[in-house]
Protein backbone atom coordinates (compact mmCIF):
# COMPACT_ATOMS: atom_id res chain seq x y z
CA UNK A 1 0.00 0.00 0.00
CA UNK A 2 1.30 3.47 -0.87
CA UNK A 3 1.82 6.29 1.65
CA UNK A 4 -1.18 8.11 0.17
CA UNK A 5 -3.36 5.05 0.55
CA UNK A 6 -2.23 4.50 4.15
CA UNK A 7 -2.93 8.12 5.12
CA UNK A 8 -6.28 7.95 3.33
CA UNK A 9 -7.52 4.95 5.30
CA UNK A 10 -6.10 6.12 8.62
CA UNK A 11 -7.79 9.51 8.20
CA UNK A 12 -11.10 7.90 7.22
CA UNK A 13 -11.04 5.55 10.24
CA UNK A 14 -10.24 8.43 12.58
CA UNK A 15 -13.09 10.48 11.09
CA UNK A 16 -15.48 7.57 11.71
CA UNK A 17 -14.25 7.34 15.30
CA UNK A 18 -14.61 11.10 15.82
CA UNK A 19 -18.14 10.99 14.45
CA UNK A 20 -19.17 8.08 16.68
CA UNK A 21 -17.57 9.68 19.73
CA UNK A 22 -19.05 13.10 19.04
CA UNK A 23 -22.56 11.76 18.61
CA UNK A 24 -22.30 9.66 21.78
CA UNK A 25 -21.16 12.67 23.81
CA UNK A 26 -23.80 15.15 22.61
CA UNK A 27 -26.64 12.67 23.13
CA UNK A 28 -25.33 11.02 26.29
CA UNK A 29 -25.49 14.02 28.58
CA UNK A 30 -29.27 14.45 28.53
CA UNK A 31 -29.21 16.72 31.59
CA UNK A 32 -27.64 19.42 29.44
CA UNK A 33 -30.73 19.61 27.22
CA UNK A 34 -32.08 22.38 29.45
CA UNK A 35 -29.21 24.63 28.39
CA UNK A 36 -30.37 27.16 25.78
CA UNK A 37 -27.36 26.43 23.57
CA UNK A 38 -27.37 22.65 23.65
CA UNK A 39 -29.96 21.88 20.98
CA UNK A 40 -28.18 24.07 18.44
CA UNK A 41 -24.93 22.31 19.29
CA UNK A 42 -26.50 18.95 18.45
CA UNK A 43 -27.86 20.20 15.12
CA UNK A 44 -24.53 21.82 14.26
CA UNK A 45 -22.55 18.62 14.72
CA UNK A 46 -25.03 16.27 13.02
CA UNK A 47 -25.31 18.50 9.93
CA UNK A 48 -21.55 18.90 9.80
CA UNK A 49 -20.95 15.14 9.94
CA UNK A 50 -23.56 14.65 7.22
CA UNK A 51 -21.75 17.09 4.95
CA UNK A 52 -18.39 15.56 5.78
CA UNK A 53 -19.31 12.06 4.67
CA UNK A 54 -21.86 12.92 2.02
CA UNK A 55 -19.66 15.45 0.22
CA UNK A 56 -16.02 15.47 1.31
CA UNK A 57 -15.37 11.78 1.79
CA UNK A 58 -17.59 10.66 -1.11
CA UNK A 59 -15.53 12.80 -3.49
CA UNK A 60 -12.29 11.48 -2.01
CA UNK A 61 -13.40 7.84 -2.31
CA UNK A 62 -14.33 8.34 -5.94
CA UNK A 63 -11.00 10.06 -6.63
CA UNK A 64 -9.23 7.12 -4.98
CA UNK A 65 -10.76 4.62 -7.39
CA UNK A 66 -9.03 3.49 -10.61
CA UNK A 67 -11.87 4.81 -12.78
CA UNK A 68 -11.92 8.21 -11.04
CA UNK A 69 -11.78 10.26 -14.24
CA UNK A 70 -14.88 8.60 -15.69
CA UNK A 71 -17.04 9.32 -12.62
CA UNK A 72 -15.47 12.63 -11.54
CA UNK A 73 -18.52 14.69 -12.65
CA UNK A 74 -20.71 12.52 -10.39
CA UNK A 75 -18.49 13.22 -7.38
CA UNK A 76 -18.83 16.96 -8.05
CA UNK A 77 -22.61 16.64 -8.08
CA UNK A 78 -22.53 14.99 -4.63
CA UNK A 79 -20.34 17.75 -3.26
CA UNK A 80 -22.55 20.51 -4.65
CA UNK A 81 -25.68 18.83 -3.27
CA UNK A 82 -24.04 18.69 0.13
CA UNK A 83 -23.54 22.46 0.33
CA UNK A 84 -26.93 23.06 2.09
CA UNK A 85 -25.79 20.84 4.96
CA UNK A 86 -22.71 22.98 5.63
CA UNK A 87 -24.80 26.17 5.30
CA UNK A 88 -27.29 25.06 7.95
CA UNK A 89 -24.47 23.62 10.08
CA UNK A 90 -22.76 27.03 10.07
CA UNK A 91 -26.04 28.70 11.04
CA UNK A 92 -26.51 26.31 13.96
CA UNK A 93 -22.93 26.88 15.13
CA UNK A 94 -23.54 30.63 15.26
CA UNK A 95 -26.89 30.24 17.02
CA UNK A 96 -25.24 27.88 19.52
CA UNK A 97 -22.67 30.54 20.34
CA UNK A 98 -25.27 33.32 20.36
CA UNK A 99 -27.57 31.45 22.75
CA UNK A 100 -24.80 31.23 25.34
CA UNK A 101 -25.29 34.97 25.75
CA UNK A 102 -29.10 34.88 25.99
CA UNK A 103 -30.57 38.13 24.64
CA UNK A 104 -27.39 40.19 24.56
CA UNK A 105 -26.73 39.47 20.86
CA UNK A 106 -28.99 40.81 18.14
CA UNK A 107 -30.93 38.06 16.36
CA UNK A 108 -30.19 39.66 13.00
CA UNK A 109 -26.42 39.06 13.23
CA UNK A 110 -26.45 35.38 12.27
CA UNK A 111 -28.77 35.72 9.24
CA UNK A 112 -26.81 38.78 8.10
CA UNK A 113 -23.53 36.86 8.19
CA UNK A 114 -25.03 33.94 6.29
CA UNK A 115 -26.47 36.29 3.67
CA UNK A 116 -23.02 37.80 3.33
CA UNK A 117 -21.47 34.38 2.80
CA UNK A 118 -24.09 33.46 0.19
CA UNK A 119 -23.56 36.79 -1.55
CA UNK A 120 -19.86 36.08 -1.67
CA UNK A 121 -20.51 32.75 -3.39
CA UNK A 122 -22.94 34.31 -5.87
CA UNK A 123 -20.54 37.11 -6.76
CA UNK A 124 -17.63 34.77 -7.25
CA UNK A 125 -19.61 32.19 -9.20
CA UNK A 126 -21.91 34.48 -11.18
CA UNK A 127 -22.56 32.00 -13.95
CA UNK A 128 -24.76 28.96 -13.47
CA UNK A 129 -22.73 27.01 -15.98
CA UNK A 130 -21.48 23.57 -15.05
CA UNK A 131 -17.87 24.74 -14.74
CA UNK A 132 -18.83 27.16 -11.97
CA UNK A 133 -20.96 24.69 -10.11
CA UNK A 134 -18.22 22.09 -10.01
CA UNK A 135 -15.89 24.69 -8.49
CA UNK A 136 -18.21 25.07 -5.49
CA UNK A 137 -16.67 22.34 -3.27
CA UNK A 138 -13.92 24.65 -2.03
CA UNK A 139 -16.57 27.21 -1.15
CA UNK A 140 -17.81 25.15 1.78
CA UNK A 141 -14.86 26.71 3.60
CA UNK A 142 -16.51 30.15 3.29
CA UNK A 143 -19.41 29.14 5.52
CA UNK A 144 -17.15 27.40 8.01
CA UNK A 145 -14.90 30.46 8.06
CA UNK A 146 -17.82 32.84 8.72
CA UNK A 147 -19.27 30.68 11.51
CA UNK A 148 -15.91 30.11 13.20
CA UNK A 149 -14.97 33.79 12.97
CA UNK A 150 -18.34 34.80 14.44
CA UNK A 151 -17.88 32.36 17.35
CA UNK A 152 -14.29 33.49 17.85
CA UNK A 153 -15.22 37.19 18.07
CA UNK A 154 -18.21 36.62 20.35
CA UNK A 155 -16.38 34.31 22.76
CA UNK A 156 -13.35 36.61 22.90
CA UNK A 157 -15.39 39.78 23.42
CA UNK A 158 -17.95 38.65 26.01
CA UNK A 159 -18.01 36.46 29.10
CA UNK A 160 -20.68 33.83 29.65
CA UNK A 161 -21.91 32.19 32.84
CA UNK A 162 -21.86 28.81 31.10
CA UNK A 163 -18.06 28.75 30.83
CA UNK A 164 -15.23 29.71 33.14
CA UNK A 165 -12.52 32.01 31.82
CA UNK A 166 -10.02 29.28 30.93
CA UNK A 167 -12.61 27.14 29.15
CA UNK A 168 -13.84 30.12 27.18
CA UNK A 169 -10.35 30.92 25.95
CA UNK A 170 -9.71 27.32 24.93
CA UNK A 171 -12.80 27.56 22.70
CA UNK A 172 -11.53 30.89 21.37
CA UNK A 173 -8.24 29.24 20.34
CA UNK A 174 -10.09 26.28 18.82
CA UNK A 175 -12.22 28.62 16.72
CA UNK A 176 -9.10 30.56 15.71
CA UNK A 177 -7.52 27.32 14.49
CA UNK A 178 -10.65 26.56 12.46
CA UNK A 179 -10.61 30.06 10.95
CA UNK A 180 -7.05 29.48 9.75
CA UNK A 181 -7.92 25.99 8.48
CA UNK A 182 -10.92 27.18 6.46
CA UNK A 183 -8.94 30.08 5.03
CA UNK A 184 -6.20 27.73 3.86
CA UNK A 185 -8.76 25.30 2.43
CA UNK A 186 -10.43 28.03 0.41
CA UNK A 187 -7.35 29.92 -0.75
CA UNK A 188 -5.09 26.99 -1.52
CA UNK A 189 -7.55 24.17 -2.06
CA UNK A 190 -6.33 20.59 -1.75
CA UNK A 191 -4.88 18.63 -4.60
CA UNK A 192 -4.11 14.97 -4.23
CA UNK A 193 -5.43 12.24 -1.97
CA UNK A 194 -2.81 12.88 0.71
CA UNK A 195 -3.68 16.54 1.32
CA UNK A 196 -7.42 15.95 1.01
CA UNK A 197 -7.32 13.16 3.59
CA UNK A 198 -5.38 15.29 6.07
CA UNK A 199 -7.77 18.20 5.46
CA UNK A 200 -10.80 15.99 6.09
CA UNK A 201 -9.29 14.80 9.37
CA UNK A 202 -8.74 18.36 10.64
CA UNK A 203 -12.28 19.28 9.53
CA UNK A 204 -13.76 16.49 11.67
CA UNK A 205 -11.32 16.84 14.57
CA UNK A 206 -11.59 20.62 14.97
CA UNK A 207 -15.37 20.75 15.00
CA UNK A 208 -15.75 17.65 17.17
CA UNK A 209 -13.35 19.17 19.68
CA UNK A 210 -15.53 22.30 19.92
CA UNK A 211 -18.64 20.30 20.78
CA UNK A 212 -17.06 17.74 23.11
CA UNK A 213 -15.00 20.30 25.03
CA UNK A 214 -18.07 22.50 25.52
CA UNK A 215 -20.12 19.56 26.83
CA UNK A 216 -17.51 18.45 29.33
CA UNK A 217 -16.58 21.89 30.60
CA UNK A 218 -20.22 22.89 31.08
CA UNK A 219 -20.96 19.58 32.82
CA UNK A 220 -18.15 19.98 35.34
CA UNK A 221 -18.10 23.73 35.76
CA UNK A 222 -21.74 24.76 35.53
CA UNK A 223 -23.56 23.49 38.65
CA UNK A 224 -27.37 23.67 38.51
CA UNK A 225 -28.94 25.73 41.25
CA UNK A 226 -31.78 24.32 43.29
CA UNK A 227 -33.35 27.69 43.96
CA UNK A 228 -33.47 31.11 42.39
CA UNK A 229 -31.43 33.82 44.14
CA UNK A 230 -34.12 36.36 43.25
CA UNK A 231 -37.08 34.02 43.38
CA UNK A 232 -39.29 36.48 45.23
CA UNK A 233 -38.79 39.16 42.56
CA UNK A 234 -39.56 36.63 39.82
CA UNK A 235 -42.75 35.48 41.59
CA UNK A 236 -43.97 39.03 42.19
CA UNK A 237 -43.20 40.09 38.62
CA UNK A 238 -45.41 37.38 37.08
CA UNK A 239 -47.91 36.79 39.87
CA UNK A 240 -47.06 33.12 40.46
CA UNK A 241 -48.68 31.03 43.16
CA UNK A 242 -46.73 29.24 45.90
CA UNK A 243 -47.12 25.89 44.09
CA UNK A 244 -45.97 27.41 40.81
CA UNK A 245 -42.94 28.91 42.57
CA UNK A 246 -42.03 25.44 43.84
CA UNK A 247 -42.29 24.04 40.34
CA UNK A 248 -40.14 26.72 38.68
CA UNK A 249 -37.46 26.05 41.29
CA UNK A 250 -37.47 22.37 40.33
CA UNK A 251 -37.44 23.25 36.60
CA UNK A 252 -34.45 25.53 37.15
CA UNK A 253 -32.59 22.67 38.86
CA UNK A 254 -33.00 20.58 35.69
CA UNK A 255 -35.62 18.06 36.80
CA UNK A 256 -38.12 16.50 34.38
CA UNK A 257 -41.88 16.73 34.87
CA UNK A 258 -41.97 13.19 36.23
CA UNK A 259 -39.18 13.91 38.70
CA UNK A 260 -40.99 17.06 39.87
CA UNK A 261 -44.21 15.10 40.29
CA UNK A 262 -42.41 12.49 42.41
CA UNK A 263 -40.76 15.20 44.53
CA UNK A 264 -44.01 17.09 45.19
CA UNK A 265 -46.13 13.90 45.50
CA UNK A 266 -48.60 14.90 42.80
CA UNK A 267 -49.57 13.43 39.43
CA UNK A 268 -47.68 14.06 36.23
CA UNK A 269 -50.73 15.73 34.69
CA UNK A 270 -50.89 18.18 37.61
CA UNK A 271 -47.30 19.25 36.93
CA UNK A 272 -48.09 19.63 33.23
CA UNK A 273 -51.09 21.82 34.03
CA UNK A 274 -49.07 24.03 36.38
CA UNK A 275 -46.24 24.26 33.84
CA UNK A 276 -48.67 25.30 31.12
CA UNK A 277 -50.02 28.11 33.33
CA UNK A 278 -46.47 29.22 34.15
CA UNK A 279 -45.71 29.44 30.43
CA UNK A 280 -48.82 31.57 29.89
CA UNK A 281 -48.02 33.93 32.75
CA UNK A 282 -44.38 34.38 31.73
CA UNK A 283 -45.15 34.43 27.99
CA UNK A 284 -42.67 31.67 27.07
CA UNK A 285 -43.09 28.54 24.97
CA UNK A 286 -40.41 26.16 26.29
CA UNK A 287 -38.30 25.27 29.30
CA UNK A 288 -35.22 26.76 27.67
CA UNK A 289 -36.97 30.13 27.30
CA UNK A 290 -38.26 29.95 30.88
CA UNK A 291 -34.77 29.26 32.24
CA UNK A 292 -33.32 32.13 30.22
CA UNK A 293 -36.02 34.40 31.65
CA UNK A 294 -35.22 33.22 35.17
CA UNK A 295 -31.56 34.10 34.67
CA UNK A 296 -32.55 37.72 34.09
CA UNK A 297 -33.55 37.81 37.77
CA UNK A 298 -30.33 36.20 39.02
Amino acid sequence: MTIEGLVFWISFIFCLALTAGGIMVIFRFTKLKTLPAFQHLQYFLILLYTFGFYSLWSESFIAFMPFAEQVKPFSKVLTVLGIPFIIFSAAQQMYWCKCMYDKTVNRAIVPALLVGAVAFIVVEYRSLEWGSLTALPNSYAVFGFVASLFSLILLAAKQTALLLGQSRWVLVLANAALVVFYAVQYLLGSEGILFKSIGHFFFFFGNTFLAVYFVYTVKHESVPRTELPSQEAFINRFGLTSRESEIIGEIYSGKTNQEIADTLFVTLQTIKDHTSRIYQKTDVKSRAQLIRLMRDFV
